[in-house]
């Protein structure tokens, strides 16, 4: 939880439960910088904005290896969203397969 506090400043009251203990003040620097790159888009307001920035922070990075649990809650989470099917930025969050076309790929030629 980040407040205003004074000007030009804010206090953090608190971070998520499963942010990773020692990263905070980076997690909050990089936070900023996501804030500031989507404050250009003026059609947002500052809510969104923090918002938007929050979302891309705690993203799953590149690489990040899921347990089971944490991939079945992500794709819970994702269609419980308003969009499921694309990102703030627009971005498609899932591919969709058709049966014939994976069945193709897993295919052996014939000798």
């Amino acid at each position: 939880q980040i407040e205003p506090f004074g000007k030009d400043a804010f206090v953090v009251q608190g971070t998520p439960a499963d942010l990773e203990q020692g990263n905070e003040m980076k997690v909050v620097e990089n936070l900023l910088e996501q804030f500031k790159n989507f404050s250009s888009e003026i059609r947002f307001s500052k809510r969104e904005k923090l918002v938007r920035a929050m979302a891309v922070q705690q993203s799953i990075k590149p690489g990040k290896h899921l347990t089971q649990d944490e991939m079945k809650m992500l794709v819970t989470d994702l269609f419980a969203c308003v969009q499921p099917n694309v990102t703030a930025s627009g971005q498609p969050t899932y591919i969709e397969f058709k049966k014939e076309y994976l069945a193709g790929l897993f295919s052996r030629p014939s000798f």
